[in-house]
């Protein structure tokens, strides 16, 4: 797989393989000392492991931007990675034109997703954002963060108590069943960027 990646990056002027690991802890501070443009996660650990590497790599090096490379795509899957913060998921079995199309396109800022599923993330967004106050708004984006009450707290200057009893309401409004998954529901619970950029994809592939 490595060695077909460096054909591809020696037959491309524009992509350059920095380096490669075999986990995500020695990853890390080949991350750091090079600061990639685009990190391709292998996906062969699972959906949970790969958005636990992509919420560390948020913090780690956030201006580097994941692309979840898997055997299988499902809708479900592709939601849950979107959400956590992939920038472009593709499958292994798809061309090295449109592998490199990927990478390109993540590279240059945008979300890139395989042309049949874009209306995936487009459907799902339709169903609306959960109407939170503003301060629910703000304890949603310290967890995504990977706040604790007590932090949130201090950030917010209200008590831990005050940040428990918004846990309860947003839980109950959003139907996140605990604070992973209001992490990966983040993007649509908030109607971030992400969202607005999935959503214009999506319209230009149905063009």
């Amino acid at each position: 797989m490595i060695e077909g990646l460096l054909r591809v990056c020696d037959a491309s002027p524009d992509l350059y393989l920095c380096g490669t690991a075999p986990n995500w802890t020695a990853a890390r501070t080949g991350i750091v000392s090079h600061l990639p443009a685009v990190v391709l996660i292998d996906n062969a650990a699972g959906y949970r492991q790969s958005t636990l590497f992509l919420a560390e790599l948020r913090a780690l090096a956030p201006r580097s931007a994941p692309v979840l490379w898997v055997n299988d795509l499902g809708e479900t899957e592709l939601i849950r990675s979107l959400q956590a913060g992939a920038r472009g998921v593709i499958r292994r079995n798809q061309t090295v034109a449109l592998l490199c199309e990927c990478l390109r396109h993540v590279a240059d800022g945008q979300i890139w997703i395989e042309p049949e599923l874009s209306g995936v993330w487009a459907e799902h967004s339709r169903r609306g954002h959960p109407a939170l106050t503003p301060r629910e708004r703000g304890v949603v984006e310290l967890v995504t963060r990977g706040l604790k009450n007590r932090e949130i707290a201090a950030a917010l200057g209200i008590t831990p108590g005050t940040v428990k009893v918004h846990l309860m309401h947003i839980f109950e409004k959003t139907s996140a069943k605990d604070r992973f998954d209001l992490a990966l529901q983040s993007a649509r619970i908030l109607g971030s960027r992400q969202d607005m950029e999935i959503n214009s994809l999506a319209k230009r592939h149905s063009a």
